[in-house]
């Protein structure tokens, strides 16, 4: 991140002040949109923010609905503003359910997460609870089980969850990170593998991704570490193969960064495949196509371009450099993606840089051979610290 000075940093995105809460949009009908994307606001009160996805990939915004609690702002490298940097730099600070029925969000102000259910009159609130932990910035769900990391803390908490949405805690799930860095270069992200039975957590500030296996009453065991093959590692996804694919901010001083695969074991083991670089400022942010050949990989920016790095992913694990996106006009900074579930579009956030702008959402279509063609951009109507994305 930068402030307004120029300044160097070990995290993926690029804020400079806090703006309010996204507004109010009235609820459209759903009838006409095949799928939907969240984000987040990350104010006070937080929001989750609805957009349909129409069938030609072009959003629209439908609906900003309260968490129940507060966004969470906290000095980051390079980001510093009062009250503190105004997004979260994390990954996963929304996630949507393997059904697409149900919506989780991180408030990292009042330590808790919240779920909601989609009706059809809109997303509406289900439960509120605590983290149990300080300063939550990742959820990731499978099955009925949804877990949650916590930054500040360095820790995981899970929970089940109803068909309906609603969160009980699992007593006795809440297990330590195997470090815990200072405030500022905590862990990134958490996600399941694609068994359900493995949690993996991105340990930034430590350099190394913490595995943990769940045992029968899906409660994780102790961390186990795996130092990653290039420093700071940040975003993952897992590919078909249940393969691991992350991107690493492999040099601190000039942000460099590469994207890397790694073989997972049945028993949570990480080893090391392939590592080729992002050819771009602070790679962060990883998504992989719903046929598994493909990787974009964000390459946040930071007053530098902000470019997607495209790979194609072999059966081996091998990445294939295919080429850069070029920057959209001036963006400062690009942090969260998501694909649609059919891989047909990508959505990139790019948050406002500084008090009184406003943040939008990149919209691509993914062509043959892993082509990004930009094809629009929503209105600019989200507040400074939109933070997150996903969607069904």
């Amino acid at each position: 991140m930068r402030h307004l000075r120029p300044a160097r940093t070990l995290v993926g995105a690029v804020i400079l002040a806090v703006g309010a809460t996204g507004a109010i949009a009235p609820v459209a009908s759903a009838a006409k949109y095949v799928g939907a994307v969240y984000t987040q606001t990350n104010g006070a009160p937080n929001r989750v923010v609805v957009f349909g996805r129409q069938s030609n990939g072009k959003l629209v915004e439908l609906q900003s609905v309260k968490t129940g609690g507060t966004g969470g702002h906290q000095a980051q490298p390079g980001c510093t503003p009062p009250p503190g940097c105004p997004i979260l730099d994390a990954d996963s600070e929304v996630n949507v359910s393997p059904n697409g029925r149900l919506v989780f969000a991180v408030n990292a102000g009042s330590n808790t997460v919240t779920s909601f259910r989609q009706t059809s009159s809109g997303l509406k609130r289900v439960s509120v609870k605590s983290s149990v932990g300080k300063f939550p910035t990742s959820v990731t769900s499978a099955g009925n089980l949804l877990y949650v990391l916590n930054q500040n803390s360095g820790n995981i908490s899970g929970f089940h969850f109803s068909s309906n949405g609603t969160l009980h805690a699992i007593a006795g799930s809440s297990q330590a990170l195997s470090a815990n860095p200072p405030v500022g270069f905590g862990a990134r992200q958490i996600g399941f593998d694609r068994t359900g039975r493995l949690l993996v957590v991105s340990v930034l500030g430590a350099s190394v991704i913490d595995t943990f296996v769940l045992d029968s009453s899906d409660k994780p065991l102790a961390a186990t570490p795996f130092p990653s093959s290039t420093p700071l590692p940040f975003g993952f996804a897992f590919d078909l193969r249940n393969r691991l694919v992350v991107s690493q901010l492999s040099n601190p001083m000039t942000l460099q960064g590469h994207t890397a695969t790694y073989d997972v074991s049945s028993s949570g083991g990480l080893a090391a495949n392939n590592t080729q670089s992002s050819q771009g400022t602070a790679p962060c942010w990883v998504a992989i196509t719903k046929s598994g050949r493909y990787v974009f990989v964000v390459n946040t920016g930071g007053g530098a371009p902000a470019t997607i790095a495209r790979y194609r992913l072999e059966n081996s694990g091998v990445l294939t450099f295919l080429g850069l996106t070029p920057p959209n006009g001036n963006e400062f900074a690009r942090t969260d993606e998501v694909l649609s579930r059919d891989s047909k579009y990508l959505y990139v956030l790019a948050p406002s840089i500084m008090k009184g702008n406003t943040s939008h959402i990149d919209e691509y279509r993914v062509g043959s051979g892993g082509s990004l063609t930009l094809i629009g951009v929503t209105p600019s109507t989200l507040a400074v610290g939109a933070s997150g994305l996903d969607g069904r």
